[in-house]
């Protein structure tokens, strides 16, 4: 086990720079003059543009910057953000950090992606093992039928149908917005009486206003993986149900009940912690679409915003975004890992096996 979890960490560490090379090349193969952030690149002259690349270290060997941009990712600095870089006059740079901006950004993405898979959870396992234990029958055809129709409808649908109705017409819930855990201050309630002009809504806080705003992007989110996952725990369910062990505690009395729950869902759920690993990225991107929608401040609205820039492209951010984005996934993938060899120590014999045929029948 422990030659298994130090193989799994060499691996991580081995992903994690092939990461960091590959993002950094992308990065210096996108087609950005950065020095457009500092001077008008079609009237300014060569030594201004020069002197831009130079400000901004662009000129320097490409190991040199290799060198600087992991040792600053290893301390979570990116960087300034090139679309609010400015220099004083003794050459300092000042603007937004980069690492602050995508850090904020990033909370507010596992805030969307950790809610809306609880609320997943919470409905496909125990809708997933009822229909197991009644197949073929007419909820398990509705349920057939509801999963094809919510896979195959996309999350950016989904918000806009939810925001539409739900937020803008029926006003059960806010279409949009953001808030903070933290409750607004007095003085900020004060200076939105006086000073905010009409219509802006007032500065909301605290735990209850964070999840209020949450609902909607938890649900679109929720909606498009609960097809999926439900019907791997029938998938699962039917097959554990077959087991020995179950005819056996059926055999000693013990109720209905009691057998899917202590004996067939405890069985049935480990390939979900594998899943939930494997669709990481797939959640990532969904959430990007979402934070679109509803106008949350996360990873997709920033990365939004840094392609949007005219002057071009705020590369800084895109890095760290990506960057951070792919360590998250990688970081994922170890710890379901772990946690599936607490849940299952034979894992290292077996890995890998079942899957297969779990997907297969599933389908």
């Amino acid at each position: 086990m422990i030659l298994y979890i130090l193989r799994r960490l060499a691996v991580t560490v081995i992903l994690l720079f092939v990461l960091s090379v590959i993002t950094f090349w992308i990065y210096l193969k996108v087609p950005a003059d950065p020095a457009g952030f500092l001077v008008d690149i079609q009237h300014a002259s060569p030594a201004a543009i020069a002197d831009a690349h130079h400000k901004l270290g662009t000129d320097r060997p490409v190991l040199t910057q290799y060198g600087d941009f992991v040792w600053r990712a290893l301390h979570g600095d990116f960087g300034i953000s090139w679309q609010s870089i400015s220099f004083s006059f003794g050459g300092t740079p000042t603007g937004e950090h980069v690492g602050a901006l995508v850090w904020h950004a990033a909370l507010v993405t596992a805030s969307l992606v950790l809610g809306g898979f609880v609320l997943m959870l919470l409905v496909a396992i125990p809708l997933g093992t009822y229909v197991a234990t009644k197949p073929r029958s007419f909820a398990d055809r509705v349920s057939v039928g509801l999963c094809i129709a919510a896979i195959s409808t996309h999350p950016l649908v989904v918000g806009l149908l939810l925001q539409l109705f739900v937020g803008n017409k029926w006003k059960l819930l806010p279409a949009s917005g953001y808030c903070t855990t933290a409750k607004p201050s007095r003085e900020a309630l004060e200076a939105w009486q006086r000073f905010a002009p009409t219509g802006v809504p007032a500065p909301c806080g605290g735990y209850v206003e964070w999840a209020h705003h949450l609902v909607l992007p938890w649900f679109t989110f929720a909606l498009f993986f609960i097809a999926l996952y439900m019907r791997i725990v029938r998938a699962r369910m039917l097959e554990v149900l077959d087991e020995p062990f179950i005819r056996t505690a059926r055999a000693k009395g013990a109720s209905e009940f009691r057998v899917i729950r202590a004996h067939a869902l405890r069985n049935a759920v480990a390939p979900i912690v594998t899943m939930a690993a494997m669709d990481a990225g797939l959640a990532i991107g969904i959430a990007m679409y979402i934070e679109t929608v509803f106008g949350l401040p996360g990873l997709g609205r920033t990365t939004i915003r840094a392609l949007a820039g005219f002057q071009g492209y705020d590369l800084p951010v895109i890095l760290a975004v990506t960057l951070v984005a792919a360590t998250a996934i990688i970081l994922l993938n170890l710890v379901a890992d772990l946690v599936l060899l607490w849940l299952d120590p034979t894992v290292t014999r077996k890995r890998g096996r079942g899957m297969s045929r779990l997907v297969g029948r599933a389908a």
